[in-house]
């Protein structure tokens, strides 16, 4: 008679199914002389996505994770020294292989096997980060799994969402424990429903992106329950307390500062101004405008011709366009969302917040230009060629407010010989940790 081995693993997951074991278990106290063969069902109900985010801030939430077809679970026990793979197909999860045991034993069980190996990830919450998700569980009591056996999964690794705050800088990521070890992977535990981190000598990161042109979004399977730091390239990010970083949660690093400040020579004197990034891969945009007005010739300047000297220039039209809101007079765009500060009844400035993960807590302000009719003019740097006069022209932002809750960003090109307002941007393109303050 043949004997069946029922698996409901109730975590974050599904059903598994199909099955190849790469190990064949020749213990003697087992199966009872009944054969091979075991078959799992999962009636967890699936997630709508594999791996999604849930929160209400961008600073750590919950992890949703649900298994896919094709996905294996290691499963042992204590009497044995090796696992049986169960590969997930449908509504079931078997293993021709598995055995049932002669007496009880506890049984363990690993996603998405019994060594991980961290490096190199895609950096796809759909990718590498669902796939390398690290779960472990046991049973609740001894059991030889004859009549069923139930384990429940448990989230044994955090996730880093790593935003790549530019298009230039490094993103090379690695983890190094506090002994000063850097973090290759995870290995199954003996007989614990849990995991222990492999480490090496030598430099290993855990994801990689060229500088250029890759500014995003990346998520990051990483250690839980232990004290690591993250690094990109040479600089130090951050470093978590003792305890680690909490199992199941995720947490959004920024791979550079998204604030800081910059020397500025203005009349010949030098000062510190602020800086803020408001949006993945965006400037980064002064916090006050240069004083008083400017034609766009002198606008357009750059080097040490500006107005503030060379760490500063006049943004492009493309660079300012992230409120164009002509036809839609939308207040929330897919880089701010934007309100207006009205002090005695007027609106005197422009409330950029930020909505990008890691840029939730940037605030930028524009002063209206001319407060009495609620709206602001400001330069950029790009010319808008020639009207039929053949009047010089370049790009301009303009801000009209209709009412409270209502107004409009939009570009039109004005004569170049006018006075408007400028508000600088940065001109080094890459701002790594520790060097936010520049010089």
């Amino acid at each position: 008679m043949k004997k069946t081995l029922l698996l409901a693993l109730a975590a974050v997951a599904t059903i598994f199914t199909s099955c190849s074991s790469d190990i064949i278990n020749d213990n003697d106290d087992s199966n009872n002389g009944q054969g091979k063969g075991m078959t799992l069902i999962a009636n967890v109900e699936q997630d709508d996505t594999r791996a999604t985010l849930t929160t209400s801030d961008d600073i750590s939430g919950k992890w949703s994770f649900a298994y896919t077809d094709n996905d294996k679970v290691k499963v042992g026990n204590d009497k044995i020294d090796n696992y049986y793979t169960f590969t997930k197909n449908g509504e079931t999860f078997s293993c021709a292989d598995a055995k049932a045991t002669n007496t009880d034993a506890t049984w363990y069980a690993y996603y998405p096997d019994t060594d991980i190996n961290l490096t190199n990830q895609d950096g796809k919450a759909d990718g590498s980060a669902a796939k390398l998700y690290a779960l472990a569980g046991a049973t609740e009591t001894a059991t030889t799994g004859a009549d069923g056996l139930t384990i429940n999964m448990k989230a044994k690794a955090a996730v880093l969402r790593i935003v790549k705050v530019d298009n230039y800088g490094p993103c090379d990521i690695y983890l190094m424990t506090k002994e000063g070890k850097y973090v290759s992977g995870l290995k199954a535990k003996q007989n614990e429903a849990g995991f222990e981190v492999v480490t090496s000598d030598k430099k290993v990161s855990v994801f990689q992106k060229e500088s250029n042109g890759n500014a995003g979004i990346y998520y990051v399977i990483v250690p839980a329950g232990v004290q690591i730091a993250v690094w990109n390239n040479t600089k130090r990010i951050n470093t978590t307390k003792e305890a680690g970083l909490t199992a199941g949660k995720y947490y959004t690093l920024t791979s550079g500062p998204t604030t800081g400040t910059a020397t500025a020579t203005i009349d010949g004197k030098t000062k510190t101004i602020g800086w803020v990034q408001m949006w993945i891969g965006g400037p980064r945009i002064a916090t006050k405008n240069v004083e008083g007005q400017m034609n766009w010739t002198e606008a357009a300047k750059t080097g040490s011709d500006y107005v503030w000297g060379s760490n500063w220039r006049t943004p492009t039209k493309k660079e300012m366009d992230f409120v164009d809101q002509y036809d839609n007079f939308s207040t929330k765009t897919e880089n701010v969302e934007v309100d207006n500060v009205i002090e005695n009844g007027v609106v005197t400035k422009f409330k950029y917040i930020g909505v990008q993960p890691g840029y939730t807590n940037n605030i930028m302000y524009l002063p209206s230009t001319d407060p009495q009719s609620n709206g602001g003019v400001y330069w950029s740097s790009t010319d808008a060629g020639h009207d039929t006069d053949g009047h010089g022209l370049g790009w301009c932002l303009n801000m009209i407010v209709h009412d409270k809750d209502t107004h409009t960003h939009y570009f039109l090109d004005h004569k170049k010989d006018i006075p408007y307002a400028v508000r600088p941007v940065l001109t080094i393109d890459t701002v790594l940790w520790g060097e936010q303050d520049i010089k």
